[in-house]
This record gives structure tokens, sequence and C-alpha cells, in this order.
């Protein structure tokens, strides 16, 4: 610690939430955060807080509360942990009614700690007499439907074990919902008390009040004080229990947030780098580095960080690539959140968009040097490139005859995208040679007479694109790199006019648009693409990835979306020794994670490239708790489309009107068809509930509208609340999966499940012998099921 602050002082990350709200109040709002910010710089340095007044009332509600007066209606809470040293918590500030429903919400509040693993969590621990009366506020974030459930559904059959409750207790206390709470606590724990004892009614009520306020961390700790696993902490143990890197989730010091802006609104986790993380962001490298991480680990955070430091190093342009528009979008939006002046220099492309920029600033034509292929002209070429196959002479010498057109046609297709995906025009006889060109993922092995086939194929589609002066999404990339290597013999199968060799190399000598370059979802780039970034020139001759904090890669095997992959070393790219991991998610609820985790860890993923395949990497669970994933059954798709809008629906209406508000909580629907999608968002917007699709937006604001999806769109991008819709087989995993793709439609699976925060619905209909997927059975034991029945959630015990 610095010796600017001589004494502790810490802030819950939920203090950052109270400032985004107070920023909106305007200039009273934002007189309040200076206030808040410098009282804990006074902390920091004097161990007192003198600048401000205390309010008039004492506070009794929690132990050692300092409750101040910031002025104009707004008040601060502050915790004293340790008089001792004079070690204070910044709880919560808002406005003079917002600080006393959260003082009443925390009334009877204490820190208590796990024995295992010393997390802290704040957990109700009532006193030892009932209280007279007890009021409890309507649940405002859950929708109807979850509201008829019942309140302690979360407590697992070890718990009630080790409790020890006798059967008409645990079935009396299963039975209240929260409109019961809501409208009779204190009748609930007087019978409570008449059929058990004044101790299981204080116990109950403390279980019945985190439930119904979504406290499931607490609710779970609380039960552990109960069984004697955890204690109740204060005083000096508590303030070095706080500064333990285990609870770094739930406090930050004040050195680590005195320079935010005031108006801060990105995610706490982006704000907060854990040291593990900064370091990486920080770090020099000799060379391309490689970062790999479980999902909601923090990669893209790292990444931008890292983006800016390198900004503002060298102070020339960074470029940021990644896979899709709106994940670019996002990047986008993100950089100019948290940057200052440096963030005109950092810029973002998609892979594609960057290398038609390579073509567009090396061949001489530029723009006009080529056509982007419709989408008719590319179905009739790959119609003609099935039939080219198919007459091939040596088409019955290959076990492709056996396969059922519609099997032969993907397979088709599947193998001309890997040598156009991975090799230069100039390279195609690379692959006629099975001994060092090694194919991988393929269930039919390609004889030399298979490979042969496919050799021409590929050139057949090569020369099909050259007649029509176009090119597809692969072309574009092979156009690319073939021009940033002066590949003569590609550069002329693209139907080019001849480019005049000097010319081109003395465009190269003075093409270098990036210092560094960073990349995000490289699991999901080809070869080709790789390779293209890698040969990009920097200033003195050489490639970005052999230059100094050159290329940073940053990735997750286990959430590959594509059919691509590639091998570092045939790319030009070493990473030895610079290839670090990232196993602690701080995303997701443990309960969700362990569900997606649950689904991908029987497979095997590309960890670094191909070259490395390997179960996923087992992650670090977040300390966060919540509600385990709800798996949905229902009749048909109407009826699941039904369930999925009535949720929304209710979610909606409450949060509009319990805020008062026409913003939207923060909820996505991800499909699998453009059909159901189209018919959510149809329905939807019939009820007066505006849509937008996520690839239109850049994700940051969804407050103005719920979310739909595809997978691709979603990757990157996370949410209070997830509907995955229409998991069923044929859908998911796709219908035309072979044995060589379930990895990889299991990974399409869990990016989805993984965007989910807090809450997430996997929902699939029984309609037309429809089947669940398989993939739901793996997860079964994380998860709830509930069947939508006559316009209900229903158990399915």
């Amino acid at each position: 610690m610095g010796s600017e602050y001589m004494f502790k002082v810490i802030q819950t990350k939920e203090l950052n939430k109270c400032f985004r709200v107070l920023y909106k109040y305007g200039k009273k709002g934002k007189d309040a955060i200076t206030k808040v910010r410098a009282a804990l710089a006074e902390a920091g340095t004097e161990g007192t807080i003198t600048s401000l007044k205390r309010t008039n009332h004492g506070e009794s509600r929690l132990d050692n509360v300092e409750k101040y007066d910031l002025g104009d209606g707004y008040r601060l809470v502050v915790q004293l942990v340790d008089g001792k040293d004079n070690v204070r918590a910044f709880l919560f500030t808002g406005d003079h009614e917002d600080c006393e429903q959260w003082l009443e919400a925390h009334k009877d509040y204490t820190w208590v700690k796990s024995k295992k693993d010393q997390t802290l969590d704040f957990v109700q621990v009532s006193e030892k007499e009932p209280r007279s009366l007890r009021v409890v506020n309507p649940d405002i974030d859950s929708a109807e439907e979850l509201r008829a459930l019942p309140l302690l559904r979360h407590l697992k059959p070890e718990h009630w074990r080790s409790l020890g409750i006798n059967d008409t207790l645990k079935e009396y206390v299963l039975s209240i919902i929260p409109e019961n709470w809501e409208c009779d606590p204190n009748g609930i724990l007087g019978y409570i008390e008449e059929i058990d004892s004044v101790e299981r009614a204080i116990f109950f009520g403390d279980l019945f009040s985190h439930s119904h306020k979504g406290e499931l961390s607490e609710l779970k700790r609380r039960i552990t004080l109960e069984l004697g696993e955890a204690i109740v902490t204060s005083g000096a143990d508590l303030a070095q229990s706080i500064y333990e890197p285990q609870n770094s989730e739930i406090f930050v010091t004040w050195e680590e947030v005195s320079t935010l802006p005031e108006d801060s609104s990105w995610a706490d986790w982006l704000l907060f780098l854990h040291p593990e993380q900064k370091s990486l962001s920080l770090k020099e490298f000799r060379g391309t580095a490689r970062l790999r991480g479980v999902s909601g680990s923090g990669k893209t955070c790292v990444m931008l960080h890292r983006a800016r430091f390198l900004a503002k190093k060298y102070k020339e342009p960074i470029l940021l690539i990644t896979l899709t528009e709106s994940m670019r979008k996002l990047l986008d939006s993100l950089i100019k959140e948290l940057c200052g002046v440096e963030s005109s220099c950092i810029h973002t492309f998609t892979i594609n968009g960057l290398a038609q920029f390579i073509i567009k600033e090396l061949h001489p034509k530029g723009e006009s040097a080529y056509r982007m292929i419709t989408d008719q002209i590319a179905n009739n070429i790959k119609s003609d490139t099935v039939s080219f196959v198919r007459n091939h002479e040596l088409f019955a010498q290959t076990k492709l005859g056996a396969l059922e057109y519609i099997d032969l046609k993907r397979f088709i297709e599947d193998e001309v995208f890997y040598i156009r995906s991975r090799l230069k025009h100039s390279e195609f006889e690379m692959y006629l040679d099975t001994q060092t060109f090694k194919r991988y993922g393929r269930v039919m092995a390609l004889t030399g007479e298979g490979r042969q086939v496919f050799f021409d194929a590929s050139r057949y589609k090569v020369d099909s694109l050259k007649k029509l002066f176009v090119l597809d999404y692969e072309g574009v990339v092979s156009a690319a790199i073939s021009l940033l290597t002066n590949d003569a013999q590609s550069l002329e199968s693209f139907g080019w006019a001849a480019i005049d060799h000097d010319e081109l190399v003395h465009s190269l000598a003075s093409f270098s648009p990036y210092r560094c370059v960073l990349v995000d979802e490289v699991q999901d780039l080809s070869q080709l693409e790789v390779a293209m970034i890698g040969a990009l020139p920097v200033r003195g001759g050489t490639n970005i990835s052999k230059t100094e904090n050159g290329l940073f890669l940053v990735g997750d095997g286990a959430q590959t979306l594509y059919n691509k992959g590639f091998a570092l070393k045939n790319c030009g790219i070493n990473v030895h020794n610079r290839s670090y991991v990232l196993k602690k998610n701080y995303r997701n609820s443990r309960e969700i994670m362990l569900a997606a985790f649950a689904l991908i860890e029987k497979y095997k993923f590309a960890d670094v490239d191909e070259d490395n395949i390997d179960n996923p990497t087992k992650p670090d669970l977040a300390a966060k708790t919540g509600e385990r994933p709800y798996i949905v059954k229902c009749k048909n798709e109407d009826d699941e489309i039904k369930f999925i809008c009535s949720t929304i629906k209710s979610a909606v209406d409450d949060y509009q009107s319990i805020e008062d508000t026409d913003e939207y909580p923060e909820v996505c629907v991800i499909g699998p068809n453009s059909i159901i999608r189209r018919k959510i968002a149809n329905q939807l917007n019939q009820s007066l509930i505006k849509t937008t699709e996520l690839k239109q937006s850049d994700g940051i604001e969804s407050k103005n509208s719920i979310l739909i999806s595809t997978i691709e769109s979603a990757k990157g991008h996370e949410f209070r609340q997830v509907f995955i819709v229409g998991v069923i087989e044929g859908a998911m995993p796709h219908k035309y999966a072979g044995g060589e793709d379930m990895a990889r439609e299991a990974s399409r699976l869990y990016v989805a499940m993984t965007r989910a925060q807090e809450r997430l619905f996997i929902s699939y209909n029984i309609d037309k012998q429809n089947q669940p997927s398989r993939f739901l059975i793996d997860v079964q034991t994380h998860c709830d099921e509930y069947e939508w029945d006559s316009c209900r959630l229903k158990s399915i015990k």
C-alpha cells in the first residue's frame, strides 16, 4: 500500500452501481458522488471523515455504521470495520429514501466468513426474539411465472438432511411462494414457531428474506452458519479477511478506484482488473503472446486494457480484431468507454474487414479491384462444384459414393472450404501430400485419389470465381495475404490484370498501418486469417508477429463456433514461453457455470492451436451464487413462444412499473434458427415490447429493447437473463452434424449458456416427435426442470 494512504479504505463494488444511479440525477447527483470520493480520500489519509456532517439521528440497524449527510437530500452509509486501525467500508449512497430502504432491508445483517475458504458474505442473522412486526417489500425483479414457485426451491436435498428438518415443517416451508411471504410474513413465522420452535422461525425468516431478495449466495452462507461451517466476523479479523484475494469480487480498495471517471458505467469486472489480469495487460513481450481463458475470465477486458497500455506506450495506431460486426461495435464502444484521448489511436476491424482494407490499400485499383459474390452466384457455384465432384473420373475410387446426397454435398463444401481457408492458391498442391499435410477432424479419411478429387474441386471453384470476377469470403482473405506476401502465382488466379511486381514492393515498403494487433476470439479464425494477420508489416521491414508486443492472440478453444482451425507453426507464429491461461470465471453465477462446464467437459478442443488438443480447462467458479438454470419443456412451438414472451412481458411490466421507467431489464433471447427468432420478436412486438437484433446493436445499451440474437452474434456479450429457445435434436446438435462435429456443437450451446450472468432458461418442445437435445442430459443434474402447462411453470420431479 502506497504511503499516500495510511488507513485502509474499502468500497463494495455495489457502491459503483450507486454512483451510476446518482449520475443520472444531474448536477446534484454528481455533487453527491464528488463528496463521497472526497470522503474516501479523507478516510484513507486521515483515518476519519470530518468533511461531511453526520446525520442527526444515530443508526442502530447495523453495527458500527456511520451515516453522513451529503446535502440536497443525499446520504452515505459507511461501516467502521475496525475501530482500532480506522478501517472503513463504504457500503451505500443514494437519496434519503433509498438509504432508508437499504438500511431497513439490511437490518440484522452482519459479515459471515466461511471456515473452508475464508470468503465473506453480508448475511441476515436475526436477533434471538422474533420481530413484533415484519414488513416485506414486493419482489420487483421476478416474472409472475417465477413468483408462483416456492421461495426455498433453491435448497438442495443435502441441506434438508444436514439441517434435520422434519417432513411436516419441510412441506410447509416449501409451500411458501413470494406472494405468501409479502402478504403475511408474521403469520408464517408464527406458524413455524408453533409447530417447531422460535429458533427455527428466526432461521427460516432469514432464509425467506434472502431468497425473496434474490440473495442466493447469502442464503447458502446463512445455512452454513447454522451448520457451524461459517462464523460471524468483525474487527481486525474482518478487516484482514476483506483484503484477502478470494474476496476481491466483493471489495476493491480506494487506490484501485480513485482515478475512475464519475460516470463509470462499464461492468465492474472491466473497471477493476484483478492482479493476474492487470499484470498481463501491462506485460512486455518479445514476440507474439497467446492468452487463453475460460468463459467469463476477463480475456476481452485484458485485451482492451492492453490496447490502451500499448496506445499510450507507442502513440501509434493499435488494431483490435474480432469475428462479427456486433462484437466489433461492442469493442469500439468499450474503447470509447474505457479510454481517454488515446482512444483515437485504437481501431477495430472484423477479420474480413481487415482483409478488405489490405486489398484496398495494396491493390492498384483499391476497392474497385473486385466485386463481392451474391448469394445466388454462391449457391450456383456450390451446386456446380458438387456436380464436378460426382462426375470426376476418380470419384468411383473413393468412398464418397456411399454418402447420401445431402451428406455428400456437405462433405464437399466442408473439404473445399478446408483447403481454401488454409492454403493460398499457389499452395494447393501441398494438400495432395498425405504424409506432410495432415488432415484432422474427418471421420472418413481420404486416400490419394480422394485428395486429388478435392484438389481439382478447389481449383474448379477458384476458376469459377475468376471467370465471374467475384470474390467470396475465403477469396477476400486469400487475396489479402497473397498481396501481403507478393505471391505472383496466387495473384494471377483472381482474374486481376497483372500487378506490377516493383509497384507492389514499393507499396508494401510504405504499408505499416499498425504498431500492434490484438485478436479476440482467435479460436474461430482460419489458418489463412491468422497467417494474414501475422504477415502484416511494421516499420523496419519485419512482420508484426515477430515484433516486440506486436501480436496478442486471445481466445478459448472450448468456445469454438466455426469449423476452421489452425496450427501456429504453419502461420509462421511462435508463442513459446509466451502462452498464458486465466482460469477464474467472474461473469456467471456458480450454478450457471457448473451446468455449462458439465456440457463440454467430456470433449476435446484445440488448446493453443490444433497441435494441442485436450479437454477444456476446468474453471475456478465465481463466488456469487444464484438460481440453477431452468430447463422448460413445452408441448409445441407455440407454447414455447408463449412461455418466453409471457415471462419476458411480466419481467418488463414489473420492472417498468416499479422503477417508473421506460427502460427494459437486461434480457437476450438466443434462437438457433431465424424462423423462431422472428416469431418471438413478432409476439413481443404485438405486446408492445420493443425488440432489436443484436447484430444491429453494440449490445452495451440493452435497456431500450429486448435483444434477439443468434449464438454467433451473442458471442462476447453478457446479459442478466438469457433465454435459449428450441434446444432440440436436429437443431442443437444440427441434424447434419457427424461424430467429429459434436464437440463444436456442444461448444455452441456452451457459448449461449455462458452469456447469462444471473438467470438462464433453456426451452424445448415435444411437438411432431421432437426430442430434447442430447446435450440436456449432460446438464440435467445442474438444472431444475419445469413444464409449461396452462400458462404456468410446474416442477418436473
